[in-house]
């Protein structure tokens, strides 16, 4: 029988497959892209590496917005789509810094606590109740955040803070996209995105700037390509199937940036940063499932989902 999150062409035992393989694929095509942005943090300032990453991107989309015409970019909430942008390039940025001062492994590890911020967001801004359970698996995702970075245990690493940051700007983008989703559609969402990121992003490179080595345009090309890349096959992940049941693959990157970060690098994470995303996993794995579930209760019921 066909599955309904897959749009109901595909049969659930063909379609998970593929796209657990495209969960798998843009982990690792992402990680790599880190890798890059790791070997050009010693000569090049983030904030250069990401002006070059998004004007690249960027490039991928214009046939895209070419294809589906001026119209898609209509808005009333043109403001909001800037803020958007702005938080974007913020994310970016700060994750960029900190590929450029900690091992990619440890980035990553640290990094699965993204959906913690979201739901602590969606809370605070967009009115979201949430009972006992779901601030204790936050709790827990925070106890393992501090696993890995262990304060007061090791000098602290100011690339940690930098993780942390780009998990709350990210969070914060992708808040801004929901509340926008109520007037504007996700094409039009990604097209302003793409659109202003690159200016945005190029007017903060410029207090930084170090005009790059041919080598170096030729790596910050990739960086580039790789990122649409990632993303493109992310999307083509959760078309295919519900985003909850590709949960578990996402963690997939810790391995990936395990692997690449030990051949590349000779960095391999320790005992403590294995341990503290561990913890994470399970917390951000309790709330995705427990938040699918309660979605899907609503959705049958034509209700409003109920707070967990």
């Amino acid at each position: 029988m066909p599955n309904s999150a897959n749009g109901g062409g595909v049969p659930f035992s063909q379609s998970f497959p593929v796209a657990a393989g495209f969960t798998v694929t843009s982990a690792l095509v992402f990680t790599a892209s880190h890798a890059i942005v790791r070997h050009l943090g010693g000569d090049l300032h983030p904030l250069v590496i990401a002006f070059f990453s998004n004007f690249f991107s960027a490039l991928f989309y214009v046939p895209l917005l070419m294809r589906i015409g001026i119209g898609t970019l209509r808005t009333e909430k043109f403001r909001l789509h800037v803020a958007r942008s702005f938080i974007n390039v913020a994310s970016l940025s700060t994750w960029y810094m900190a590929l450029a001062l900690i091992p990619i492994a440890d980035a990553a590890a640290l990094g699965l606590s993204a959906p913690l911020f979201l739901t602590i967001g969606a809370a605070l801004f967009l009115g979201e109740a949430m009972k006992v359970r779901r601030w204790a698996a936050i709790g827990f995702g925070v106890l393992g955040a501090l696993i890995i970075i262990r304060p007061g245990f090791e000098t602290l690493n100011i690339g940690f803070l930098f993780v942390i940051m780009s998990g709350v700007f990210s969070a914060g983008t992708k808040l801004f996209a929901k509340h926008l989703s109520k007037w504007d559609s996700a094409i039009t969402c990604s097209a302003w995105v793409a659109i202003l990121q690159t200016p945005l992003s190029f007017i903060l490179a410029l207090f930084f700037w170090t005009t790059p080595t041919w080598t170096q345009l030729g790596w910050l090309a990739v960086v580039g390509i790789l990122a649409a890349l990632g993303h493109i096959t992310m999307v083509r992940a959760i078309t295919h199937v519900d985003v909850s049941s590709l949960e578990p693959f996402t963690y997939v990157r810790l391995l990936w940036a395990a692997i690449i970060g030990y051949l590349v690098f000779s960095e391999f994470p320790g005992m403590w940063t294995w341990i503290g995303a561990a913890v994470i996993v399970g917390a951000t794995t309790y709330i995705v499932r427990r938040e699918s579930k309660l979605q899907g209760a609503s959705a049958s019921a034509g209700q409003t989902p109920p707070s967990s």
